[in-house]
C-alpha cells in the first residue's frame, strides 16, 4: 500500500495535525528515515534543520545518503532498510539527473510498494509525480542547467504537485492553464501544508488546492 507525503516546506509553522498523521504511518515505536539530499550538502546545512523538525516529532534516527559527490553504492543500498525514506528540497532537474545517474527511480518504486513510507519536500515531493514538468513552469521556476531531457520522475501518484503556492488566485489561474495544457491534475500547496497518500486515499492538510 503506497505511503507519501508530500510537504511544500518544513522550516514554516508547524501543522499539528500534519505532523501526528505523518507519525501515524509507521508501523514502529523507534522508526528510522533516510535523508536524500537534492545535491550534496557537505556542512550538513539542510540535513540539521530536518533531523531538527523530526526529533521534534520524537524521531531520533535520521542518517545521511548522498547520491552526488560523497555517493558510495554499498552505503546508499542500505537506505531501504529505513522505516521511511526523506527527499529534500532543492533543484529539481539536478535531484532527477541523479536519480538516473544511480539507477535509483527503480529501486525507490519498488521500497514504496513494498511498504516503505517517501517523504518529499518541494523538489522532493515533484519527483513522487509523473513528470518534473512543474519544477520549469512559473515565476520561480527551477533551471534546468543540466539539460536534463528525460523528466519522467517516479509515478507514484496520478497527479503533479505545486510548492510554495503563494495564496494568490493569479497564481492558480496560472496553475489552471498550466492543467488545462497538460490534461493533468494539479495540487497547489502554501508552505506548511501538506498531503498525505495513503493507499488509495489523497488527504489533504493545511491550504491545499485541486486544480484540474
Amino acid at each position: 500500500m503506497t505511503k507519501l507525503v508530500l510537504l511544500s516546506d518544513l522550516y514554516f509553522e508547524s501543522n499539528q495535525k500534519l505532523n501526528q498523521r505523518i507519525m501515524s504511518l509507521f508501523n514502529s515505536d523507534q522508526p528510522s528515515i533516510g535523508y536524500v539530499p537534492s545535491c550534496s550538502d557537505p556542512d550538513r546545512r539542510y540535513f540539521e534543520l530536518t533531523s531538527g523538525f523530526y526529533n521534534r516529532l520524537g524521531i531520533e534516527t535520521i542518517d545521511y545518503y548522498d547520491l552526488d559527490l560523497e555517493y558510495e553504492e554499498s552505503r546508499f543500498n542500505t537506505i531501504f532498510e529505513n522505516d521511511a525514506i526523506h527527499l529534500s528540497g532543492g533543484n529539481t532537474f539536478f535531484f532527477l539527473s541523479l536519480l538516473q545517474k544511480r539507477n535509483a527511480r527503480g529501486l525507490l518504486r519498488s521500497y514504496v510498494n513494498k511498504g516503505g513510507i517517501l517523504i518529499g519536500v518541494s523538489a522532493g515531493s515533484i519527483l513522487t509525480t509523473p513528470t518534473i514538468e512543474m519544477a520549469g513552469y512559473g515565476k520561480d521556476a527551477d533551471e534546468n542547467h543540466v539539460g536534463l531531457m528525460d523528466k519522467q520522475a517516479l509515478a507514484l501518484v496520478d497527479f503533479e504537485f505545486s510548492p510554495h503556492w503563494d495564496g494568490s488566485d493569479e497564481t492558480l489561474d496560472s496553475l489552471r492553464d498550466y492543467a488545462l495544457t497538460n490534461s493533468t491534475t494539479i495540487y497547489a500547496c502554501k508552505d506548511g501544508a501538506g498531503i498525505v497518500v495513503d493507499g488509495e486515499v489523497v488527504e489533504l492538510y493545511g491550504d491545499v488546492r485541486l486544480i484540474n
